[in-house]
């Protein structure tokens, strides 16, 4: 069985370096290659015209590459392709050879202009496997779509548990809470809560590597108990999430359901407890009272009565790190991950059209 793994990303120089030496996670696309002892196609393989780039940019949809990946798993003999992202996914499901199955992992299932599209092109016939992050994006999507189970499924994304891992058990009374993060933040509702909680210390570690935008905190004025902190590599990362107390993912409410869960689930395989909002994909990256605590999309109020609650009581926050790391190890595994993803291929390319 031939499967070519498409990444709709960049790999830096010497990232399975990196990898190897522990200053950085696994990365999926890569252990997905090399589980399937198979390629990967990225960025790194093309360069998109400017006008087509800017397109590209604008539409969210990666053309040239989903151009270059037909091609090449035409002439390569494949059997499947696995795209990691819509944004190649969308536009092969019109560009690949029919014969060959596809499997695209969707990020932003719910989204209206998306769904319009497939609708209207009827995309949705043509993959094999739609792999939604969330049960909600499947559920949702299985809808939107008129699909049965058999084709939308539920793959939450994974983390890389032996890399986020504490090193030191957590004493529950560390100085500070931090929020990291970047794609589909809500600062400013953060940034509300913590002027009702002026004695506790918040850093803001705004930054992404996939995402280049602004975060809406720009324009407003700091409390004294906030400072903003740079954007580091994961081997750094890593200790921010250990040397906080506890770690805050405000997100915004939009169509993009699970926004913020791969920060949700760092923090948790660290053992650290995480106040999230509420939101019906980036809720089941959290057991609510247990490993963190959910709460409504814009409620500066009970974040900050969530915020205080925990920095008040050490224990609690010990026992709901204890809890978050056993539950993230257990359930959401990057090894799990690539044998659902194993499986789900399998399934696609043996079984009868």
């Amino acid at each position: 069985m031939r499967v070519l793994i498409v990444a709709t990303n960049t790999t830096p120089p010497g990232l399975s370096d990196e990898v190897r030496a522990g200053r950085h996670q696994r990365v999926d696309y890569l252990e997905l290659a090399q589980r399937f002892g198979t390629m990967y196609h990225d960025y790194n393989a093309l360069r998109s015209p400017g006008l087509l780039r800017w397109f590209e940019d604008l539409s969210r949809f990666d053309i040239h590459q989903a151009l270059a990946v037909a091609r090449l798993a035409k002439r390569g003999g494949y059997d499947a392709v696995v795209s990691l992202s819509e944004r190649a996914g969308i536009p092969l499901a019109l560009l690949l050879d029919r014969r060959i199955r596809h499997m695209v992992i969707f990020h932003h299932g719910m989204s209206r202009h998306k769904l319009r599209l497939i609708r209207a092109l009827k995309l949705h016939r043509r993959w094999n496997v739609i792999a939604a992050i969330s049960r909600a994006e499947a559920e949702g999507m299985q809808v939107a779509l008129g699909l049965d189970d058999q084709r939308v499924v539920a793959l939450h994304t994974p983390v890389d548990v032996d890399f986020y891992r504490p090193s030191q058990p957590s004493t529950g009374r560390e100085a500070f809470i931090q929020s990291l993060g970047l794609s589909h933040r809500d600062y400013p509702t953060l940034i509300r809560a913590m002027q009702r909680l002026p004695h506790i210390p918040c850093h803001l570690r705004v930054g992404s590597t996939w995402v280049q935008r602004h975060s809406d905190h720009e324009d407003k004025t700091l409390p004294p108990n906030v400072r903003l902190q740079p954007f580091v590599p994961p081997s750094v990362l890593r200790r921010c999430y250990e040397e906080s107390r506890f770690i805050i993912v405000p997100i915004k409410a939009s169509t993009q359901w699970s926004a913020g869960c791969t920060s949700v689930q760092a923090a948790q395989a660290m053992g650290k407890p995480v106040i999230a909002t509420r939101r019906p994909g980036l809720s089941e990256y959290l057991i609510d009272g247990k490993t963190g605590i959910l709460v409504e999309p814009g409620d500066d109020r009970g974040m900050a009565e969530a915020i205080a609650m925990l920095w008040n009581d050490p224990q609690r926050v010990v026992r709901m790190g204890r809890n978050a790391r056993e539950w993230i190890a257990s359930r959401h595994s990057l090894d799990q991950w690539l044998d659902r993803v194993e499986t789900l291929v399998k399934e696609a390319v043996y079984s009868t059209p």
